[in-house]
């Protein structure tokens, strides 16, 4: 298990420090325009997937023209900022997740809206926010929100408001319904956050249908973090595990980084006497794979794969390795939208290789292992270096893992303090 987070680790890593390095010869030319690190960056952005995208042909994309489309668009940015909007349309081309160009937040703004939160989680359903998770002892349980409301406006800006552009970027990228909700939840949850010690104007519906208005002050995430892995930031640490009715162990976690990986092994062991073990991975956007074999290879007694990463010229296989004393009780692995990444090539190879059910929703279908470099600009670009193929050679991009239980949360059962799929799940345990 230590390998192989290294390997993917270093991997990374090997794409930081080499693109640190070369921000750091770009920032030894002072006499080095605005104009050219532009030039530079576009350059940057459309010779690295001319050369390095892992399907020769684009998926059918003529990169070539697509670079006489957008090159003067480029040329005739004003802005940083404006370029940078033209790069990721140009990426939006590719009709592919883990494709980006975004600026990393400023000083002020990390101290604007790093930290606080007022205690809530969000999910789509049929098109709207509704609060699927309140946080004993926050701010938001002791001013009265309950799960089941549905969120209307935010700091006095109506929802529907603040997604429109939003849904409009997305709709002009192809992207499924899926990995839309995804955007919503993130961009939402991010706009609920805040500076701590702020107050955030919450308006609902409330149970009886009626709108309300909570004002709810923010208060300091407390939460252990990860460590950062160049470009790749600090993560929050969520976790939690518990002995359900019946005598069925479950496990949630919000990602898959290295903080993880002791507390899951350590709850896998404590539920050895369990009928079984639930893993949540709703909402889970991904992480490390080497962690998920790890855990894999805790829930298995033979050798096995979770897929393979697939290149221009090599392939990369997932292997799982037994470990000892490894849990034989049943396993269940929730899923919905939000399960992107590596939540979905856990739940794909688990699934295929017979020693998982999946129930929820299917997954966001957003599966590509991806590295991050610096621009010349500064800004960071992500791109995809291979696709993924589950254990059976299936692509999971855009199409998602299908559960084998399909059962999706309601606004009501949220009202109710009842959760479907997981009930669903502790079920088939038992059964």
């Amino acid at each position: 298990m230590k390998q192989k987070v290294i390997f993917y680790l270093a991997f990374l890593l090997l794409a930081f420090v080499s693109t640190r390095a070369q921000t750091a010869a770009v920032a030894e030319t002072p006499k080095t325009s605005a104009v050219e690190l532009r030039r530079q960056s576009f350059e940057t952005v459309w010779t690295t997937i001319n050369e390095k995208h892992y399907d020769p042909t684009f998926g059918g994309v003529d990169w070539k023209k697509v670079r006489e489309t957008y090159e003067p668009k480029a040329t005739a940015a004003k802005t940083d900022a404006e370029l940078h909007g033209v790069l990721r349309r140009m990426l939006n081309e590719l009709k592919l997740s883990h494709f980006n160009v975004y600026m990393p937040p400023t000083d002020a703004q990390k101290a604007e809206f790093a930290g606080g939160i007022v205690g809530i989680e969000l999910k789509m359903l049929d098109g709207k926010p509704i609060v699927s998770r309140v946080q004993s002892g926050s701010t938001a349980e002791k001013a009265g929100i309950k799960t089941g409301f549905v969120i209307e406006k935010i700091d006095g800006k109506p929802v529907a408001e603040i997604l429109a552009p939003l849904e409009k970027n997305l709709t002009g990228r192809g992207e499924n319904e899926r990995i839309k909700n995804l955007y919503y939840e993130r961009t939402l949850t991010g706009l609920i956050g805040g500076k701590s010690e702020s107050i955030a104007k919450i308006e609902v519906l409330n149970a009886k249908n009626q709108s309300q208005i909570f004002d709810v002050k923010r208060y300091p995430a407390k939460s252990e973090m990860s460590e950062a892995v160049g470009n790749f930031p600090p993560q929050e640490v969520v976790f939690e595990s518990k002995r359900l009715d019946g005598n069925v162990g479950y496990i949630r976690f919000n990602m898959w980084i290295i903080p993880q990986m002791p507390k899951i092994r350590a709850a896998i062991r404590e539920f050895s006497d369990a009928k079984g073990i639930v893993f949540d991975l709703r909402g889970n956007p991904g992480g490390i794979v080497g962690i998920a074999t790890g855990v894999a290879g805790l829930l298995t007694n033979e050798k096995a794969s979770l897929g393979s990463m697939n290149a221009r010229t090599t392939e990369q296989k997932f292997i799982v390795y037994p470990q000892s004393n490894s849990f034989a009780g049943k396993v269940v692995i929730l899923t919905d939208y939000g399960s992107a990444s590596t939540s979905e090539v856990f739940a794909a190879g688990m699934q295929e290789n017979g020693r998982a059910k999946v129930v929820g929703e299917r997954s966001a279908g957003a599966v590509l292992p991806s590295v991050f470099t610096v621009l010349p600009t500064g800004a960071i670009f992500q791109y995809a270096i291979s696709d993924y193929k589950s254990p059976k050679k299936i692509l999971i991009e855009k199409r998602g893992v299908t559960p084998d239980t399909e059962i999706k949360q309601t606004r009501q059962a949220l009202l109710e303090g009842r959760d479907l799929p997981l009930k669903e799940a502790v079920k088939q345990i038992l059964n």
